[in-house]
């Protein structure tokens, strides 16, 4: 499904791969809230994942229901809704995409905290593979690899 782990000499992960169409904006975001909620050792429940998404019980079983077929999620009917490893794969791939947007806003164009985290949340969702690559490959210039520090010059000799 998911490989988040294609750059073994340096730590893993590096690269990101492009994402399965299937997952559109809406299911990347539940993800990301799925495990932000059971990042802490919390449970994820579905009146906190409408609360945090901002809308009713009944639109998060439809989308738990997607979700479920999509093999990213375990739920038992009224239980606690877990991400399967293929979620949880997801999720990292969700948070270094994230991670990599708000840095290259941040400490390369020098936005300011919250503008930079809301700008980088509405991008991680929508940039192609190509514009991501491309960004990957300008921070890892200017910064070395935003998730472990390997040069670029290293990334490049793989």
């Amino acid at each position: 499904m998911i490989d988040a782990s294609n750059n073994p000499d340096c730590g893993g992960g590096c690269l990101l791969p492009i994402l399965d169409e299937r997952y559109n904006t809406t299911v990347q975001e539940y993800v990301e809230i799925i495990r932000d909620l059971t990042g802490n050792d919390t449970v994820a429940r579905v009146k906190d994942i409408a609360s945090r998404r901002g809308v009713k019980a009944s639109s998060v079983s439809i989308a738990i229901g997607n979700l479920k077929q999509l093999g990213l999620i375990d739920h038992k009917h009224y239980g606690y809704v877990e991400l399967t490893d293929d979620g949880q794969k997801l999720g990292e791939i969700l948070s270094r995409r994230h991670a990599l947007i708000l840095c290259f806003l941040s400490d390369i164009l020098g936005l300011a905290g919250k503008s930079a985290d809301a700008e980088a949340c509405r991008l991680e969702h929508s940039m192609s593979g190509e514009t991501l690559d491309a960004l990957i490959a300008y921070v890892t210039r200017i910064k070395g690899c935003p998730w472990c520090g390997v040069s670029r010059h290293h990334h490049s000799e793989n």
